[in-house]
């Protein structure tokens, strides 16, 4: 056992020789593994996709408007839900479990109104949304996009309620469940694609996604309703009678909700312009954000996953200085475990995008063109798990509005990083953008974050 301790890095031996430690590293290793299980689920199914459709024009619209939901979805997801998990466990502190609950009964209602609202505006005005958002498309690829975007609405309410429910079940330290039922929006789409066989087309993935999303919705609403109170006169109380901490919930979500649009909508941003460039290009930068994926999924993920109810306690216990250190401690162990793989993405780009995708309609030269674009993306993995980790310290600390400037520069500085870069780069100056805004706004948060505390220990 000595010898196990001496090879690991100094900041993860750290940790391990703290308490609280040894129960966060044993969270984040069952939540790492559980991803990366799902994530061996989502690369089945992108390996099927790639084999039946390859960079296919149809694909195309697909993925921008997938990626599209999930943006709005991640956003509506990030605001209530994320500062719903701070007031939960200062509420759950000072006044008990039964009080907690139903401010989390009332949260998911508010959240879920919002998502209906916005999935009924979108289907509305979805014509004008793709015409501004595919510019380089085709008319009959629009058209599609519309049918697209419209029949995806159901995934946006569930995804978005899924969410909710998983950030409710970390709050309580309870990862098993809100760590492995996301697979099942990817093992759904591979059921649909083989059941398909031959016919395989986008609504085939559009089938397959909402599907998905109606049983990881279904699993993690059972897990929830089991944990609450049977009691008819508990239910009719939390039904009628406002918890005060919703008004701070939805408070702190608004400007986390503008933040996490404008720091989100980069993804949105990427893909509209690589619709810009050569057929398939949005196809090809999805593919390297996958593979990217999945590093991030088993580092970002988790860390955030399992740090953020302890970053919640120590900020609703006022232990600024533990709070500090925390942060100290989490930035030296993403540095030491993600380098080393973000430098093995990049040299064996080629080799692995090979493995992965190369096999029916993707050809060598798609290949050749995905490792063109991972080598740039890769250097975008540290900086992009300390941000993850940084930002929830900050929503612990209840001062989301602080990401307001961060969110809004990196947007712009997003967008002219890939108007500059793609010109010479094309699909790869887009990755190339995105790795510098994510190096910078890392450390841009992580400066508030201990700017914040500061501020704490002084008032």
């Amino acid at each position: 056992m000595p010898a196990i301790r001496l090879a690991l890095p100094a900041p993860l031996r750290a940790l391990l020789a703290r308490g609280a430690g040894s129960a966060m590293v044993s969270g984040f290793l069952l939540v790492a593994l559980l991803t990366m299980v799902g994530k061996i689920v989502a690369f089945a199914k992108d390996a099927l996709v790639a084999n039946k459709l390859g960079t296919a024009g149809e694909l195309d619209a697909f993925m921008l408007v997938f990626g599209f939901y999930t943006f709005i979805g991640s956003v509506l997801g990030g605001g209530i839900p994320e500062s719903f998990v701070p007031a939960y466990a200062e509420l759950r502190e000072r006044r008990g479990l039964r009080r907690a609950y139903r401010l989390g009964i009332q949260s998911v209602a508010s959240h879920f109104t919002a998502l209906l609202i916005c999935g009924g505006l979108l289907a509305l005005a979805a014509p004008s949304v793709v015409a501004w958002t595919t510019k380089g498309f085709e008319p009959a690829k629009q058209a599609l996009a519309v049918s697209l975007l419209r029949g995806l609405l159901p995934f946006l309410l569930c995804f978005g309620v899924a969410q909710h429910l998983g950030a409710w079940l970390r709050a309580g330290k309870t990862f098993l469940l809100a760590a492995s039922a996301p697979m099942l929006v990817p093992l759904g789409i591979v059921i649909a694609l083989l059941l398909a066989g031959k016919q395989v087309n986008a609504w085939t993935l559009v089938s397959g996604t909402v599907w998905g999303a109606v049983a990881h919705l279904s699993v993690l609403l059972v897990a929830i309703l089991r944990r609450l109170p049977r009691r008819l006169s508990w239910w009719r109380c939390s039904l009628r009678h406002r918890e005060p901490g919703l008004r701070v919930v939805l408070r702190n979500a608004l400007p986390f909700l503008i933040g996490g649009v404008a720091f989100g909508s980069a993804a949105v941003v990427d893909q509209t312009m690589a619709a810009w460039l050569a057929a398939g290009s949005v196809a090809v930068l999805g593919y390297s954000e996958k593979v990217c994926a999945i590093v991030l999924a088993v580092t970002a993920g988790p860390a955030s996953d399992v740090l953020f109810p302890h970053f919640a306690e120590l900020v609703a216990q006022r232990d600024w200085n533990g709070l500090r250190k925390r942060l100290f401690t989490s930035a030296g162990i993403i540095f030491s475990a993600s380098l080393p793989m973000t430098l093995v993405l990049c040299f064996f780009a080629p080799w692995i995008v090979r493995i992965l995708f190369e096999r029916g309609a993707f050809g060598p030269q798609d290949t050749q063109r995905v490792a063109e674009v991972l080598r740039y993306a890769a250097f975008q993995i540290p900086f992009y798990i300390l941000g993850t980790v940084a930002a929830r310290i900050v929503i612990s600390l209840q001062a989301s509005r602080y990401m307001l400037a961060i969110a809004f520069s990196a947007l712009f500085l997003n967008a002219s990083l890939n108007w500059l870069f793609m010109r010479h780069l094309g699909a790869a100056g887009i990755a190339l953008s995105t790795t510098i805004v994510h190096c910078i706004c890392a450390f841009a948060t992580c400066a508030t974050c201990l700017l914040v505390i500061r501020r704490k220990e002084a008032a």
